[in-house]
C-alpha cells in the first residue's frame, strides 16, 4: 500500500524530466501499473491521463508528487510546461495550440499526434531512460548535446505513449523501460539517428545556444531573447503558410543557397512533423540572423510584407518592430 510520509520507492525527477515521465517511473518503481498507481494516489475521481498532464497538471498532483517523494515544490514545478511561461509564451491556455508546444491530441487517453519527441542517443545514455519536458517544444528539432535530429515516432509509426507500455500485459507488473514503444515493443533508444548539417554556421550558432539554454532549464545559462523568439515564431508561421508564404521561402533559399522543399499544409506551425519544422526553422533563423539587415532587405524588395510580421498576433512587440516612417527595424 502507498502510505506513510514517503512512498516505498520515491524517485526524484531527473534533470529536465517531464511530470508524466516522472509519474510513470514512480508507479513502476513501486511495482504498480500506471492506472492503479494513479487511482490509489490521486483518486479515481481525478483522472489525469485524459489530459495533457505536462501542460495542465492539477495542483493536487503537484502537491502529492512533491510531498511523497520528498522533492521540493520548486523542482516539481520545473517538470511541467509552466517552466516556459514568460520565456517562450506569455501564459498557459487550457485549450488550443500553445506557442512553441507540440500538441499531443488525446483520444481515449492515447496521444494521436506526435507531441512528444525524443533523442535516441540521450535515451541510450540514460542510466534509466526518461523523457524531458524540453522535448515537447516545436523549436527543439535537434539535440544540442549530440547534434542529431530529434525523433517524433517509433519505426513502426506509433507516436510516443510511454504511459501505455504496460497495456495488454495483464499479468506482468515488471514492465520495460520508458524507451519501449507501446505499440511494437521496439526500443526507441535503438533507432538510427541522423546527424544534422551545421551549415549555415550563423544559423546553428544562435539556434544551438537557445536550445542549450532550454536543455539546461535556464540554469546557469543567462536569459534568452524573448522578443527574438516571438519574431522567429512569426516568421515560421509565415513560411509554413500557403496563403502568406508567397515569395519569402524562394527569397531565403536563393539568398542562402538552402534547398527549396515542399511544406505540407497545416493550420499551425506546431502541427508539422519534426523534419518540416526543422527546415522551416532553418529558413527563419537565417532571415533573422544576428542583425536586422537581412529582414530589412526582404521587406524592401517586397519578399515579405510588413503587415505579415504582426498578423494574427497579440504581441505588441511585433507591431512596434517596424517603423513605416523610417523603413528600419
Amino acid at each position: 500500500m502507498l502510505s506513510g510520509e514517503l512512498w516505498p520507492a520515491h524517485p526524484h525527477p531527473y534533470a529536465g524530466e517531464c511530470l508524466s515521465s516522472w509519474i510513470v517511473r514512480t508507479a513502476h518503481h513501486n511495482g504498480l501499473k500506471v492506472q492503479t498507481f494513479s487511482d490509489l494516489t490521486f483518486g479515481k475521481h481525478n483522472q489525469i491521463w485524459n489530459r495533457d498532464i505536462d501542460k495542465l497538471a492539477p495542483d493536487l498532483v503537484m502537491k502529492i508528487m512533491s510531498s511523497f517523494t520528498s522533492t521540493s515544490r520548486a523542482i516539481t514545478n520545473k517538470t511541467t510546461l509552466n517552466l516556459y511561461t514568460n520565456r517562450l509564451f506569455p501564459t498557459i491556455r487550457p485549450s488550443g495550440i500553445l506557442r512553441w508546444v507540440n500538441p499531443l491530441v488525446l483520444h481515449h487517453r492515447k496521444h494521436t499526434a506526435f507531441g512528444m519527441q525524443y533523442c535516441p542517443v540521450c535515451l541510450s545514455e540514460d542510466k534509466e531512460p526518461y523523457f524531458r519536458i524540453a522535448w515537447r517544444l516545436a523549436i527543439y528539432t535537434f539535440c544540442p548535446i549530440h547534434k542529431v535530429m530529434m525523433k517524433d515516432h517509433c519505426k513502426c509509426g506509433a507516436s510516443v505513449n510511454f504511459h501505455r507500455i504496460e497495456l495488454g500485459k495483464a499479468n506482468i507488473i515488471d514492465v520495460g523501460t520508458l524507451d519501449e514503444c507501446w505499440q511494437c515493443g521496439s526500443k526507441l533508444s535503438d533507432i538510427a539517428v541522423r546527424t544534422i548539417d551545421l551549415r549555415p554556421k550563423s544559423v546553428f550558432s544562435i539556434w544551438n545556444r537557445v536550445l542549450g539554454v532550454i536543455q539546461r532549464s535556464f540554469v546557469n545559462s543567462g536569459p534568452i531573447n524573448y522578443n527574438r523568439l516571438i519574431l522567429v515564431h512569426q516568421i515560421c508561421k509565415i513560411i509554413a503558410s500557403k496563403r502568406f508564404n508567397h515569395n519569402i521561402q524562394s527569397y531565403i533559399c536563393d539568398k542562402s543557397a538552402m534547398p527549396f522543399c515542399d511544406i505540407s499544409e497545416k493550420t499551425y506551425f506546431e502541427q508539422h512533423n519534426v523534419y518540416e519544422r526543422h527546415y522551416i526553422l532553418q529558413l527563419a533563423w537565417w532571415l533573422i540572423g544576428n542583425t536586422p539587415r537581412k529582414l530589412e532587405e526582404s521587406l524592401k524588395c517586397n519578399a515579405l510584407k510588413v503587415n505579415y510580421l504582426y498578423r494574427d498576433s497579440q504581441e505588441h512587440f511585433l507591431r512596434q518592430l517596424f517603423s513605416l516612417s523610417s523603413g528600419k527595424l
